[in-house]
């Protein structure tokens, strides 16, 4: 049950205080059911409905029904987005409610998510990792399914992106893309799974271009319209050119692309300016003037603190109360943090009773609330067993508004906090979202059941439906080419390192290492200049320091850690395994003893991952541009690292046979024809025989020339490379070049020394690894830097340019 779980889990790079999926789910009844979903449908038609007066009439302002203070002193209002109309009339396409159950079994409000909901994915991802821990369970207790309301999100973002077809002459309506946070974003991973479940592609900032009022996504094959953008980043990050000049995220251009109606936005820009929770007091009036309804799903209670007549009665009890900012500071996009009074020191409280006395209309205050507990399971540790112990809990509830219905998803991301042994019988028990959410948070699937057979829903097509199969892919974009390339060097780049480092360990694990005239070459082949200039001081701390120093950039951590970050940019287009592989690359115990010998174990580790992760790619990815680019980088790699070794190992002769003898064992050993050579020739060492197994020989995967030669296989079948019968492409002939140098190599002559030099063999090695490099800088031309060639449009820049 653990491992599956484990499998499912986003905590690695969705928050550093999640503490995981916990394997007891939340059970919501039917009956509560029909109350939760009743009023959580209601909050989001609610807020598009306010989304529209704010960017419309403002009626309820001109009636005198809120506070000017709500709307013009409000950073989140987007004046830019101001009379501008949404397609399909959808503001708040999904929003999300913290919803807490009470004590006496009531469900409050605790707050809304309208701009960029999060949890969706990581809600999916729970659901799944239960599910499969208990699935039998999961039947019995008829519990619904949550893909339809996938289903009809995804329609909702087709249907917008239908009403632009209907605006535009032509019929082009473009494609559905989520638009992702960066990298960096801990939202990063939850937003790769949602495009994969969705089946929409995952594009960056990067992957965007705006022409002619148009927007367009970046592919190998050129530019491909887009009509509709499902959005996972910040408003004020969405446009560079309008918005925040420093946003990394978002496209130069884009409002002056949906002001002009040609392209749909979800959720819709400016829906940031409904989170502020000084709309709480003034929701139940909001809903009898915008809905003609009675508000269904009470807030906890709240008060403005403007109000003269409510900042008395606040202020006489402040222990009662959580206290927050009314709206967030101008460039933060996170919610402003609440401040518990009775939990804060008396320092705190002063200060904050004098913030409020300064500016009262900036303040917002919630009543703390008592919340029914739940049961968690808390794993055991060293010290102590496992146990099912109280927690308090949240549950967030997601919505969908179409132009046609809102649907509920029925189950949610449920979050728990383990209550504190020494609060538990004192007035600082008393629970209110200040408590929880804040750290060690775990979080719970949401089981809502049915009293009917649940039905059996799929985002797949029917098994009856038509499906022309396909097999292009040059649709991929060149951000994502680019991270699979990149992925690729790293992947060779790692493999390289870990086995010069275990060569040098083992070595020097040999108490009689310093008698080994081997040493300084392969030293000089793996380690770099700072490296080296340690090791004559300390060895075995130099290889430490090259090992696994995450601040030595020229060393192995570097290359690792990168390796982890593209796999998390890459997760809507890498099987689960990998996924899994990747993300855990190199993540292995850290060697405990002082020795080199220790730092063995930790090398096997990470050649273990570079053989898996080399295996799983193989089986689990068509071999598409996605696998090509994946390959090329490879390729190109190995080829330039096995060509440095090479020239750092033989490119001397050594004066003693023994030293030259060592150091051909090496220089086998490290690129991995030992055995194979070996098998050929028995145990006579010659340069000659080696150079030709690591240069020349296109039946050995870790030659040079295998390399060049499986480059010219894969680029081949790369868009606008296609070969005519009498015609080659430059990046090509430029490949054709240099294997047939490799293929023609006088490998004697190569070996032949001049006073202990080996100048012809230098002056090739250095000669490919130019030319390498050359073949390198044309792809990333074609291909990765978005450079114009004949024949394709490319964008060369995120840029804007007017009819």
């Amino acid at each position: 049950m653990h491992n599956v779980l484990d499998e499912n889990d986003l905590s690695s790079s969705s928050s550093g205080s999640h503490k995981g999926t916990d394997p007891i789910p939340l059970v919501i009844s039917s009956e509560e059911w029909s109350i939760l979903e009743a009023g959580v449908a209601q909050r989001a038609r609610l807020f598009n409905a306010l989304a529209h007066d704010i960017y419309g009439d403002q009626t309820l302002w001109k009636k005198g029904k809120l506070p000017a203070a709500l709307l013009f002193s409000n950073p989140d209002f987007m004046q830019v987005a101001w009379k501008v109309k949404p397609a399909g009339g959808i503001f708040v396409n999904l929003s999300s409610t913290d919803v807490a159950r009470l004590e006496d079994g009531s469900f409050v409000a605790i707050a809304d998510h309208l701009q960029v909901p999060e949890g969706l994915g990581r809600a999916l991802e729970n659901r799944i990792g239960v599910s499969r821990a208990f699935p039998e369970l999961f039947r019995s207790m008829r519990t619904e399914r949550l893909a339809g309301f996938f289903k009809k999100l995804l329609d909702g973002l087709d249907a917008m992106h239908e009403d632009i077809n209907a605006q535009d002459p032509r019929g082009d309506s473009g494609k559905v893309v989520l638009l992702a946070s960066g990298p960096d974003n801990p939202r990063r991973a939850e937003d790769a799974m949602l495009a994969r479940y969705l089946g929409i592609p995952l594009v960056e900032n990067d992957d965007l271009a705006v022409r002619n009022l148009q927007v367009y996504m970046k592919t190998l094959m050129g530019l491909k319209k887009i009509g509709t953008i499902f959005r996972r980043v910040e408003d004020g990050m969405c446009d560079p050119l309008e918005l925040r000049i420093d946003s990394g995220e978002g496209a130069v251009g884009l409002i002056s692309t949906v002001r002009a109606g040609n392209v749909a936005i979800g959720n819709f820009l400016g829906t940031g300016v409904l989170e502020t929770p000084m709309f709480k007091p003034f929701l139940p009036e909001i809903c009898k003037e915008l809905l003609g309804e009675e508000l269904l799903l009470k807030d906890v209670e709240t008060v403005w603190l403007g109000n003269a007549n409510d900042i008395d009665r606040v202020l006489a009890e402040p222990e009662k109360w959580i206290f927050k900012k009314a709206f967030r500071d101008a460039g933060n996009f996170k919610e402003p943090e609440p401040k518990a009074y009775a939990s804060m020191t008396t320092t705190a409280q002063l200060a904050l009773l004098q913030a409020i006395e300064n500016s009262p209309e900036q303040w917002v205050a919630e009543k703390s609330v008592d919340l029914a507990t739940v049961l968690a399971h808390r794993p055991g540790d060293v010290s102590s067993s496992a146990s099912i112990e109280p927690a308090v809990s949240l549950m967030r509830f997601f919505a969908v508004n179409t132009a046609k219905e809102t649907s509920v998803m029925p189950g949610g991301l449920g979050i728990f906090q383990f209550i504190d042994k020494n609060l538990a019988n004192s007035a600082a028990a008393s629970i209110s979202k200040a408590h929880i959410l804040e750290r060690d948070v775990g979080e719970k699937d949401i089981w809502v059941l049915s009293e009917r057979p649940v039905a059996h829903f799929s985002l797949l097509a029917p098994a009856d439906q038509a499906i022309t199969p396909s097999r292009a892919g040059g649709d991929l974009p060149s951000r994502a080419a680019e991270n699979l390339y990149r992925l690729g060097r790293d992947l060779s780049a790692s493999n390289m390192m870990a086995r010069i480092a275990r060569g040098i360990a083992v070595r020097l694990s040999d108490e009689s290492w310093t008698e080994m005239p081997e040493l300084p070459w392969i030293l000089k082949a793996g380690l770099s200049d700072e490296s080296l200039a340690r090791m004559a001081q300390d060895p075995e701390n130099a290889l430490r320091y090259f090992i696994l120093r995450k601040d030595n950039h020229n060393g192995m951590q570097c290359v690792l850690t990168e390796i982890r970050d593209l796999a998390v940019q890459l997760r809507d287009r890498i099987s689960e395994d990998l996924w899994l592989y990747l993300n855990g690359f190199g993540v292995a115990e850290m060697p405990a003893g002082a020795g080199a010998a220790s730092l063995l174990p930790y090398l096997k580790a990470v050649l273990s991952d570079s053989a898996a992760v080399a295996g799983l790619a193989a089986d689990s990815m068509t071999r598409g541009h996605e696998w090509r680019f994946l390959e090329i980088g490879r390729q190109i790699e190995c080829a330039i690292r096995t060509l440095q070794l090479i020239k750092s190992l033989l490119s001397t002769a050594p004066a003693e046979e023994i030293a030259n003898l060592r150091l051909l064992q090496a220089v086998l050993e490290i690129g991995d024809g030992l055995m194979t050579y070996h098998r050929r020739y028995g145990g006579r060492l010659q340069v000659v025989p080696v150079l030709d197994l690591l240069l020349s020989d296109e039946s050995n995967p870790r030659s040079v020339a295998y390399q060049i030669a499986r480059l010219r296989e894969e680029t081949e079948h790369l868009p606008g490379n296609l070969q005519g019968e009498a015609a080659f492409s430059p990046l090509d002939l430029e490949l054709m070049r240099v294997l047939t140098d490799l293929r023609l190599a006088n490998i004697e002559s190569l070996a032949g020394t001049i006073g202990y030099q080996r100048e012809n063999l230098t002056r090739l090695v250095d000669e490919q690894i130019k030319n390498v490099e050359h073949i390198a800088e044309i792809i990333s031309r074609l291909y990765l830097n978005h450079a114009p060639r004949a024949g394709v449009i490319h964008a060369t820049t995120t840029e804007v340019s007017e009819v």
